[in-house]
Parts: C-alpha cells; sequence; structure tokens
C-alpha cells in the first residue's frame, strides 16, 4: 500500500497539490522476491555484493518467473567482479543481462515483449584514437549478441523468429569487428570461443526452419500447388508439410533454449566481456601510434575498408572458374563482413563510394543466401521424407536460381 506520506518532499507535492490525485493511483506491475545478500571479500582485499532475487513479476494475471545474480563491486578493481562471475558462470547456467525489473514489469504491464536488440553502430569520429573505437565497436556487437540470447532464453513457449536472427547478426557483426581490428589486438588475442558452438550450431538450425516455414515455403505455395488443375491432392500434401516443419522448427528453439541453460555458454560470454573490458584504453592511446601503424581511427579504417572490398572483387571474380558451392559461400561470407565492416565505419568513410559498396555487398548477400535458402529447404524436406514432389519442385527451382557470377566496380 502507498503511504502519501512517503511522497512529502518529492515532485508530487506540486502534482498534487490537493491529494485529488493520489486515492486514483494504482499499482502497474508488482515484483515480489526473496533477496540473499552477501558480501564476498577475495584474497586481494576486493568486496563485492552478490544479491540473489526469486520471486516473480506481476501485472494483472501475467506473471513472469525473476531468478537474478547481481553483483556490484564495492571496492577494488573491476576485474575483480568478472572473476567472481566466472566463478557463479562455472558452476550455473546464468546469462549477462541488462533487463531490469521494471522493465519486465512494463513489458506484462503492455503485453508485450521487448523488441530484438538490432545493430546500433557506436558514433565514430576521424581523430577519434583506434583502440577506443575497436573497444566500442566489438561491445556494440557482443551486447547485440548476448542481449538478444537472455531474452530468448526468457521467452520459454516462444519462437521469436527475429530475436533468433538478430542473435545472429550480432555474432557476424562481432566476428567482422574482429577482423578488422585483428591488427590492433596483437597479443590480446579474444578467449576462446568454441563452447559457443553449440549454440551457434542451434541459432543456425532454428534460422534455417523459420526462413523455411514464414519465408521460403509462403513464397511458393501457390506456385507449387496451381500447377496442377486437380489441385486438392498437392494442397493436402502441402499442408502437411506445413505441419510438419512448424513441428520440427519448434524442436529447434526448444533445443536453442536448451543450449543456453548450459553453463558453458554463460561462462563464455562472461569471459568475452571481460576480455573487452580488459582493452580499456590508456592515457597514452591518444599520443601513440597502434600497431596498425596509424594513431588515429579515419586514415587506418580507410585502408581496411580498401583492402576488404579489394578480396570481396577478387572473391567475386574466381567464382567462374571455381567450385560453384564453394566459391558462393565464400562470396556470401566476404559480402556479410564487407557490409557488417562498411556500416561500422560508415561516418569515417567517403559516403557515395560506401553507399555504392552497401548497397554491391547487400546484393550478393541477398542474392546468394535466397538461393542458399532454396538449396537447404531441398535437403531438409529430403531428410525429413517429404512428400517426393515437393522435394523434387524445390529441387528444381534451387537449381534454376543459382546466382550468376556478378562484377564489382
Amino acid at each position: 500500500m502507498l503511504d502519501p506520506a512517503e511522497l512529502q518532499g518529492t515532485p508530487w507535492a506540486a502534482l498534487d497539490a490537493r491529494g485529488e490525485l493520489f486515492g486514483q493511483l494504482e499499482p502497474v506491475f508488482q515484483t515480489r522476491a526473496t533477496r540473499t545478500l552477501r558480501v564476498f571479500t577475495t584474497p586481494e582485499g576486493s568486496r563485492i555484493e552478490v544479491a540473489l532475487d526469486v520471486g516473480s513479476v506481476r501485472a494483472g494475471d501475467r506473471s513472469v518467473a525473476l531468478c537474478e545474480l547481481e553483483l556490484e563491486l564495492l571496492q577494488g578493481p573491476p576485474d575483480a567482479l568478472f572473476a567472481l562471475a566466472e566463478q557463479v558462470a562455472v558452476l550455473l547456467p546464468v546469462l549477462p543481462s541488462d533487463t531490469s525489473k521494471a522493465e519486465r514489469g512494463w513489458r506484462l504491464a503492455d503485453g508485450g515483449a521487448r523488441p530484438p536488440r538490432r545493430a546500433r553502430p557506436p558514433a565514430l569520429t576521424p581523430d577519434q584514437p583506434v583502440r577506443p573505437a575497436a573497444q566500442a565497436v566489438l561491445g556494440e556487437a557482443l551486447g547485440q549478441f548476448s542481449g538478444n540470447l537472455a531474452d530468448l532464453a526468457e521467452a520459454v513457449g516462444s519462437d521469436d523468429a527475429e530475436r533468433v536472427h538478430q542473435a545472429r547478426v550480432g555474432w557476424r557483426r562481432w566476428r567482422s569487428a574482429l577482423w578488422l581490428f585483428r591488427p590492433l589486438l596483437g597479443t590480446h588475442a579474444p578467449p576462446d570461443a568454441s563452447p559457443l558452438r553449440p549454440v551457434l550450431a542451434a541459432l543456425g538450425a532454428a534460422r534455417d526452419l523459420d526462413v523455411a516455414v514464414l519465408d521460403t515455403l509462403p513464397r511458393w505455395a501457390d506456385a507449387y500447388i496451381d500447377a496442377d488443375p486437380g489441385a486438392a491432392p498437392r494442397r493436402a500434401a502441402w499442408q502437411a508439410l506445413l505441419a510438419a516443419l512448424q513441428a520440427e522448427r519448434h524442436r529447434r528453439h526448444a533445443a536453442l533454449r536448451a543450449a543456453l541453460q548450459v553453463p558453458a555458454t554463460g561462462l563464455a560470454l562472461v569471459r568475452l566481456q571481460r576480455w573487452l573490458h580488459a582493452m580499456a584504453p590508456t592515457a597514452a592511446d591518444a599520443a601513440a601510434p597502434t600497431p596498425a601503424g596509424a594513431a588515429w581511427l579515419g586514415p587506418w579504417a580507410r585502408r581496411r575498408a580498401r583492402r576488404l572490398r579489394a578480396r570481396l572483387k577478387a572473391a567475386v571474380q574466381a567464382m567462374p572458374g571455381a567450385d560453384p558451392m564453394a566459391q558462393r559461400h565464400r562470396v556470401r561470407l566476404l559480402a556479410k563482413r564487407s557490409r557488417y565492416v562498411l556500416e561500422s565505419l560508415r561516418p569515417l568513410l567517403r559516403p557515395k563510394r560506401t553507399r555504392k559498396a552497401i548497397a554491391q555487398a547487400t546484393a550478393l548477400q541477398t542474392d546468394i543466401g535466397a538461393a542458399r535458402d532454396l538449396d537447404l529447404l531441398a535437403r531438409l524436406l529430403a531428410t525429413l521424407g517429404a512428400d517426393r514432389a515437393i522435394v523434387g519442385f524445390f529441387r528444381g527451382v534451387s537449381a534454376a536460381r543459382q546466382p550468376a557470377a556478378k562484377g564489382e566496380s
């Protein structure tokens, strides 16, 4: 129960001078949790407050379970916080998250979920030292990846296709940024990310079914069903296929959520964040050249962008004489890297040339990706024992839509 006495000395007095609004106040959501609080002291003398909150957040007739472990550094270097977080993550399935209890409550009250975390490239300036820029670009990409994973873990029973997609985009942007800043890193290489392979594989498997069920199949339904005047049998086979794929899609999303509950997943994310925090710039960074040979971001970024564009151009030109499937895959990966790197560096590059390069990379990625989606679907349908006529239809469509090599200027 809200006590009006608690509002004395706050801005509420000016809003409700005569007390007419107070009686109309009602709770929007409620947080009920049992908190266990401990202060942990490391052998080196750092002090960290550890708070475990277990309970629920409720808004009307909707509720969500709450289980949060918060670490707050009271004394000592920030790395002590990461060291303790790693000790916890070795034993428990935890995921880094920036979602507050209040945000969960407002989400429930609004009847919706937080939108998927999309790319938000940091503001960069040409005269910025390279190391702080590297930390900002890498940190934003890792935030997109880990933030979507945390939300996927909470969305029990939900097959959130766009969040799966954005998590994968975040990881690709992270990998692209690692390539971009590799000359800067030197011996400061990121920790082993192989423990994330099960989650990355589960994300890919879920995404393949999302694309098949939500995009590819709807676009080709009429072409397949209406090709036969007696369309009833084809329509029945198509509906049976949709039901089977939807069931497989739910299974793959459940497998993804299970992979997020493995302690190794959270531990790998904590270690990546710890490594990134250790990249914090020093006072000397603003004056000393970076290992890449340039003190400032602008000239350095332009050289890296030119190198990436040249690699993509060479890969495209090699397509006619190379193994078709392998080379298309290579071109697609390079097109993605080019797009993500150029989007991150856009404020530092020539606008017209950069727009053209991003458009070319996006077109390559889209064209090759669409053909790949059809090929994957045809193979998936065969493994699931789908109707042979439908499998043959998609094999034919896939073969007909393989993209030709395109030049890049």
